[in-house]
């Protein structure tokens, strides 16, 4: 065996192991495909009824809002409400207190 035969064999030998090699490394991805197929299935399944949950969540705060929305514009009519009754109470009794004080003075001249 002279130096051409041997360098012939251990260039086939290194290209067998080479060949290995690259069939090991697609099998190994062809792997992590399959795993990252099966992670985003799983994703998923899970995410679209947790969507579906948030959804109804937020259905329910929005209606909680405008309950509350509601019960803020009664409170102010009600503020609106006390606040005419108290003027128009206020009139009247203001008008008596200055003409009591009048009676008072008036009297009290004397």
């Amino acid at each position: 065996m002279d130096v051409a035969g041997a360098l012939g064999i251990a260039l086939t030998i290194i290209t067998i192991v080479l060949a290995l090699a690259a069939i090991y490394a697609v099998y190994v991805l062809v792997s992590s495909l399959k795993d990252l197929l099966s992670a985003v299935e799983d994703i998923r399944g899970r995410l679209v009824p947790l969507l579906e949950k948030a959804d109804v969540t937020v259905d329910a705060v929005n209606a909680e809002l405008l309950r509350l929305d509601a019960i803020v514009t009664q409170a102010e009519e009600v503020g609106d409400a006390v606040s005419t009754a108290s003027g128009i109470i206020r009139a009247p009794v203001n008008s008596a207190a200055q003409g009591l004080a009048r009676l008072i003075r008036a009297f009290g001249k004397r």
